[in-house]
């Protein structure tokens, strides 16, 4: 194998491919990327054999084949290299030269023919959304996920495709978050043998995977990401209109996902309109006094002004204290419409999710101290956030 490539291409494919590896599966040749050579383009793929990525950059091609590099060592050298064209070679041993104007490297490699290649998925579905749509999904849910690495559902996010859109949801038990994407396209299949479908299927995605994909991901309107859905795996392929396209394959979570329906109230005794900023700035300053093994903030709403029969001008109360730092009260002005309460939340929790939500003014919907209350956006009804209250004495 032989060719010659741009610092800057080859860097910029070795970026995108080493998002696929893990330190964690312990074989010193999935430490490293595959690059297959021919057709005037070298085919770079990483994995750690639960998700893969790969991508094509051009190059000219003096000798076909293929060899696997170390990542760290050829990521770090091509990246301090100036502008300018790069010359690799393997020898038959697996040893790799890298010349670059009068410099000359030796790396130690393996065998091409040693490394796991990118799978054939047989397809069950096959859709077209927009990759901003997606991306802003992903933000908006990935953090309930449960960080235990137990390799459950709780682990994973599950998409749910049905009647042209995607429902994307994650729990970690204490909180769910739940997005709605509409308007997804079919995408027939390119052969015959292959037959998809848009009837309802659930599956549920690692949250390493949708991580890894999450930093591929643009936040330009007009580019697409195509979604091949497998029966134990399912494929993300970036730029699926251009030639340069990227590939993101992972396995599914095996695991039945809760009825998520059931868990969401259908209505409430409190309702409480606050503005985003005001809210989150002062949840932020309050939860430096939470106590550290509780991480608890008592959160009152009360009337202040009567403002019309169905809504009245109310503030939040915010209380936090702990023994080793001192006591913090907040009073944020809002409106509410039903009862007053008192209730306490994970600070963590709220925190997280406000910081997620793009919008001025968030809703919180209440019933009582130990029921499930919702945070959402005001005026976006794709997103609803679930959190379970702590209970106190």
């Amino acid at each position: 194998m032989k060719f010659i490539c741009s610092q800057e291409s080859l860097l910029h494919g070795i970026q995108i491919v080493q998002k696929g590896i893990s330190t964690k599966i312990g074989l010193p040749i999935y430490n490293g990327i595959l690059f297959e050579v021919s057709n005037n383009k070298i085919h770079l793929f990483a994995t750690d054999l639960e998700i893969g990525i790969d991508c094509y950059t051009p190059a000219q091609v003096i000798e076909s084949g293929s060899v696997v590099i170390p990542n760290k060592i050829i990521g770090e050298l091509v990246r301090k290299f100036p502008e300018g064209n790069i010359e690799i070679e393997s020898l038959d041993n697996n040893n790799i030269i890298i010349r670059e104007n009068s410099s000359t490297y030796k790396i130690l490699g393996f065998s091409g023919e040693e490394f796991s290649n990118f799978p054939e998925i047989k397809i069950k579905s096959k859709i077209k959304i927009k990759q901003k749509m997606l991306k802003e999904a992903i933000y908006q849910t990935i953090f309930a996920t449960s960080k235990d690495e137990s390799g459950s559902f709780l682990n994973g996010v599950l998409f749910k495709i049905i009647n042209n859109k995607i429902e994307v949801v994650a729990t970690d038990s204490h909180r769910l978050s739940y997005k709605n994407i509409p308007g997804i396209k079919a995408v027939a299949g390119e052969t015959d043998r292959e037959k998809t479908s848009t009837d309802e299927i659930e599956v549920i995605i690692p949250y390493r995977a949708l991580s890894e994909l999450y930093k591929l991901l643009s936040d330009d309107e007009d580019v697409f990401i195509e979604i091949r859905v497998g029966e134990r795996q399912i494929m993300f392929i970036l730029y699926p209109d251009g030639r340069n396209n990227i590939r993101l394959y992972s396995r599914l979570i095996e695991g039945q996902f809760p009825n998520y329906y059931q868990i969401i109230p259908n209505s409430f005794k409190t309702e409480v309109k606050v503005g985003n900023d005001d809210f989150r700035d002062k949840i932020e300053r309050v939860s430096l006094f939470v106590r550290e093994d509780l991480n608890t903030v008592k959160m009152e709403v009360i009337n202040k002004k009567e403002n019309s029969k169905n809504e009245e001008r109310c503030e939040i109360i915010l209380k936090a204290e702990s023994p080793s730092v001192g006591e913090a009260l907040e009073r944020i002005p809002c409106l509410k419409k039903g009862e007053d309460i008192t209730i306490t939340f994970n600070s963590k929790y709220i925190l997280d999710v406000i910081r997620v939500i793009n919008a001025d003014n968030i809703l919180i919907k209440l019933n009582d101290p130990l029921s499930p209350a919702i945070i959402a956006p005001d005026k976006d009804k794709s997103y609803t956030h679930i959190i379970m209250p702590v209970r106190t004495d």
